[in-house]
C-alpha cells in the first residue's frame, strides 16, 4: 500500500488497501479500476505511515509523525468533499486507537491534511503522503480547498521505560494487545478521543464495542466486573450480566463483550 520514496514521503496505492469484505469489489479492482479513496482507505494509509516512523522518545516509546499531508488526484478529492463533515468523526477514533495500541507519543496534535494535486501528476486511486513532526500544527498554513482532520486529545504516554501502563495486579489481554489495571476503577470500551479520565481503551475494539461498556475494579477477592447501564452485552465466565449488574470473580477470568465480538482475558500479574 505504501511505497517509501524518501524517509518521510510515501506513494500510496489505494488498490492495495485491504478492505473489509467485498469479494466483488476485489474482483473489480483486479480488473484495472483505480482503488477506492474513502475514509477507510485514508485511515489505513495514515495508520501504515504511523508504523513506518522510525523515531523513538527518550523513554523508548514510538514518537510518530503528527502531520500527514495527503495529495490526491482532483477527482478523488472531489469525491471526499461531500463527506468532509463525517471524516473527523470516523477517522479520529481509528487513529486514536492506533496510537493507544502503539503506546505512541507525538510532539503536537495529530492532523491529516487532504490536498489537491494541482499539477495533475497523481493518478486517480493514488496519493503522495508527506509526514513530519510539527509542534505548532495550528500555525502551519493549509492549502486551498484543504480537507482537515484534527485529533487534539492524544493518549497519555506510558511511564518511562514501560511499554504500557503496568501499574496494578491485573493484566487484560485481547487478541490485539494487552493493558494493565491500576488501583482506580476504570471503564473499558473502544478508543475514542473524548474519553474521560477513568476510560481504558481496549486494543482491537470494533465499532460494536461501546465507548463505555464494562467497569472493572481490583478488589481483595479478585476482580469486580460491572456492565455499564445502556451498554451492549457483557458476560463473565459465560454468565451474562444485566445492565447495571456487578459480580466479583476470581482470576483468571474471561470477559465477553457484545456477544463475543471481543473476548478479554483477565489475569493476575
Amino acid at each position: 500500500m505504501l511505497v517509501r520514496e524518501s524517509p518521510d514521503r510515501f506513494r500510496v496505492e489505494f488498490a492495495r488497501v485491504r478492505r473489509p469484505g467485498g469479494s466483488a469489489l476485489r474482483r473489480l479492482l483486479r480488473s484495472g479500476e483505480p482503488g477506492v479513496v474513502d475514509a477507510w482507505a485514508i485511515g489505513q494509509a495514515v495508520s501504515a505511515a504511523l508504523l513506518a516512523c522510525p523515531f523513538r522518545s527518550a523513554g523508548g516509546a514510538p514518537q510518530v509523525w503528527n502531520e500527514y499531508r495527503v495529495f490526491l488526484a482532483r477527482v478523488d478529492h472531489d469525491r471526499l468533499r461531500p463527506v468532509e463533515h463525517s471524516l473527523h468523526g470516523e477517522l479520529a477514533p481509528v487513529l486514536y486507537q492506533k496510537l493507544v495500541e502503539l503506546n505512541a507519543v507525538t510532539v503536537g496534535a495529530l492532523v491529516i491534511r487532504l490536498l489537491v494535486d494541482d499539477a495533475d501528476e497523481i493518478e486517480p486511486g493514488h496519493a503522495i503522503l508527506h509526514a513530519r513532526h510539527l509542534p505548532d500544527v495550528a500555525g502551519a498554513a493549509g492549502g486551498a480547498g484543504e480537507i482537515t482532520v484534527r485529533l487534539d486529545r492524544l493518549p497519555t504516554p506510558p511511564p518511562t521505560g514501560e511499554s504500557t501502563s503496568r501499574v496494578g495486579r491485573v493484566k487484560l489481554v485481547t487478541p490485539l494487545g494487552e493493558v494493565w489495571l491500576g488501583e482506580e476503577r476504570v471503564v473499558l470500551g473502544r478508543a475514542h478521543p473524548d474519553a474521560g479520565p477513568d476510560h481504558l481503551a481496549l486494543p482491537g475494539a470494533s465499532g460494536r464495542i461501546n465507548r463505555r461498556q464494562v467497569g472493572l475494579a481490583v478488589v481483595a477477592d479478585g476482580l469486580e466486573v460491572s456492565r455499564e447501564p445502556g451498554g451492549n452485552p457483557v458476560s463473565v465466565n459465560g454468565q451474562a450480566l444485566v445492565p447495571g449488574q456487578s459480580v466479583v470473580v476470581r482470576l483468571p477470568a474471561e470477559i465477553g463483550l457484545s456477544g463475543g465480538d471481543l473476548v478479554v482475558q483477565a489475569r493476575a500479574c
